[in-house]
């Protein structure tokens, strides 16, 4: 299961980090699970926001394209930085065929650039984080300069001084991976979407250590096909 995964990388980071390293982490995690991203993000029963973004192909892909095809499953993810990301991103790998069955289309959507794996791995950042980067996705990766998706969903939040000065010491220069100096990012939310354009199913989690689980996308799934 993708959190069990996650949770022991979690585990995996408080066993090895220094102290000092993982008290920010800690730190940054409460602040954000402070945060009121689940009260005021998009819900069941609201219209999916209009779009038209660049896929890591560079090929321009709109709401309506995606909603022609049948159901919508869009997940948000931080980036290539981040190790819950990654894990995320490996599992909806695996599943693909299931979550692509009757007709359902799987996009991510990232705030990075398109050639965010390069810039990483010539930023100096650390090399178990360049090694647990995904370099390649099987399905549609949505770049959301500025999070103007995220923010039309209510998912953006500001990263903790208490992350950003964690990320700079591991050599991860956010300014160049997204081309702004926000340090803002979408919190993980995965919505199923009807071919309407309304909202079926929302997982809006609070929480960067949290993901939706393959099993519960494709309940969800099957609910718009009921």
């Amino acid at each position: 299961m993708l959190n069990q995964q996650i949770r022991e990388t979690i585990q995996m980071f408080r066993d090895n980090l220094p102290a000092d390293l993982s008290a920010l982490i800690e730190q940054g995690a409460g602040e954000i699970s402070a945060l009121d991203i689940s009260e005021r993000a998009k819900r069941p029963g609201d219209a999916l926001p209009d779009f038209a973004l660049d896929n890591q192909h560079g090929e321009r892909r709109t709401r309506a394209d995606y909603l022609a095809r049948g159901p919508l499953v869009l997940t948000f993810y931080r980036g290539v930085w981040c190790p819950y990301c990654n894990l995320q991103l490996r599992a909806y790998a695996e599943r693909l065929d299931d979550l692509q069955a009757d007709g359902a289309t799987l996009v991510a959507v990232c705030p990075e650039k398109p050639e965010a794996i390069d810039i990483l791995k010539n930023s100096g950042a650390a090399d178990p984080i360049i090694a647990g980067a995904v370099t390649e996705v099987p399905f549609d990766v949505l770049h959301d300069p500025g999070n103007r998706l995220a923010a039309a969903l209510g998912l953006v939040f500001t990263l903790p001084e208490s992350h950003q000065q964690l990320l700079a010491s591991l050599g991860v220069d956010l300014e160049a991976l997204t081309g702004d100096d926000s340090f803002t990012f979408p919190d993980p939310a995965t919505y199923v979407v009807k071919p309407s354009g309304e909202i079926s199913w929302a997982f809006v989690p609070n929480n960067y250590r949290k993901r939706a689980e393959v099993e519960q996308i494709l309940q969800a799934l099957a609910q718009v096909d009921a």
